[in-house]
């Protein structure tokens, strides 16, 4: 429960006290406050590590501060105790954990360190592997359905908001190889993106929601979604048939252009929620696009609402949601 989750030094030294401390070489804990020059309070080992883990955490609750008008100050950030705060925190002193040879056993170690993360992805809705490595100054927005692989890097100054994930294309891949993304310094990423595979997102990029990305994204970029797609497809015994739209873009006033590949003999349906009928015809096709035609004038804009296009083509069958291109077409026509 989320009530046993502190925001502060006490708070993090009850984490490692319940879940670490059983296990504990404190000769090699001693060792690494003294070769990172920490002030070990009152002789306390673990209090001084959970200080040090504290002060990271500091940075990220200073960053939500200047970003969140709604937790506008560092001790607004550290009262209203979000979610994806709890999950940072946790993360924080779990990797530390992860890393480090405070417990020697390296398998055990990082057994617990998972573990621990576990508990706080039922907790908190956030699935954050401990291996991990996120940078100083990181922010989950609206904490809920958040994971982040195990091979991820996130660099300075970066914010999730809900539904994200930081994952692998191959779930199969060995466990020795890179299979998370890269994300530099200064990156948005918004509710609902995936961003898969071992890729790296520039700095300063901003990802918009609902964004697929799997492929690299180059300094000072914004990525978005022109139309949304829903593909729904029967099984191909010849590769070189599979069907793929790209997208619908308009063509002319009262023309729509399909593109995409694999086309062959197509047949387009639209449909429309309210039973109405459109008058259209494709006028050309070839393989990578379909012009279609419409006729209609007696269309409204309520009309429009949940409309479906569907290409038929070579047993294959794609439908396409939202088209931006499809809408803007029709609206055309709308009295």
């Amino acid at each position: 429960m989320l009530k046993n989750y502190d925001v502060s030094v006490n708070g993090i030294l009850d984490l490692i006290n319940n879940h670490f401390e059983k296990y504990l070489n404190y000769e090699n804990l001693k060792s690494f406050l003294v070769k990172n020059n920490v002030n070990i309070i009152n002789n306390n080992f673990v209090l001084s590590l959970s200080s040090i883990i504290f002060n990271k955490v500091m940075l990220d609750v200073k960053f939500i501060a200047s970003l969140d008008p709604s937790q506008n100050s560092e001790n607004l950030v550290l009262q209203t105790k979000t979610k994806g705060l709890i999950a940072t925190m946790c993360y924080r002193t779990a990797t530390i954990f992860y890393y480090e040879n405070f417990i020697e056993d390296k398998e055990l170690r990082q057994k617990l360190a998972r573990e621990f993360m576990e508990q706080v992805a039922v907790d908190t809705g956030v699935d954050i592997h401990p291996q991990a490595r996120i940078d100083e100054m990181f922010f989950i927005d609206h904490a809920k359905n958040i994971v982040i692989g195990a091979t991820t890097l996130i660099g300075k100054r970066c914010n999730l908001f809900n539904d994200v994930v930081l994952g692998s294309k191959n779930v199969k891949s060995s466990q020795n190889i890179k299979r998370h993304p890269t994300i530099l310094n200064d990156v948005t990423i918004c509710a609902g993106a995936r961003v898969l595979g071992d890729i790296t997102i520039g700095n300063n990029v901003f990802i918009c929601p609902q964004a697929v990305v799997t492929d690299n994204i180059p300094d000072n970029t914004t990525v978005s979604i022109v139309n949304q797609l829903q593909l729904t497809k029967r099984i191909n015994t010849l590769p070189s048939q599979k069907l793929t739209i790209f997208g619908v873009v308009p063509k002319f006033k009262n023309c729509i252009k399909i593109l995409g590949e694999g086309f062959y003999n197509p047949t387009v349906l639209i449909k429309l929620k309210n039973e109405k009928t459109i008058n259209y015809q494709i006028t050309f096709w070839d393989k990578n696009k379909i012009i279609v035609k419409f006729k209609n004038k007696a269309l409204t804009s309520k009309d429009l609402v949940g409309i479906k296009l569907i290409v038929l083509s070579n047993a294959d069958k794609v439908i396409v949601l939202n088209s931006f291109g499809l809408n803007k077409t029709l609206l055309s026509l709308c009295d």
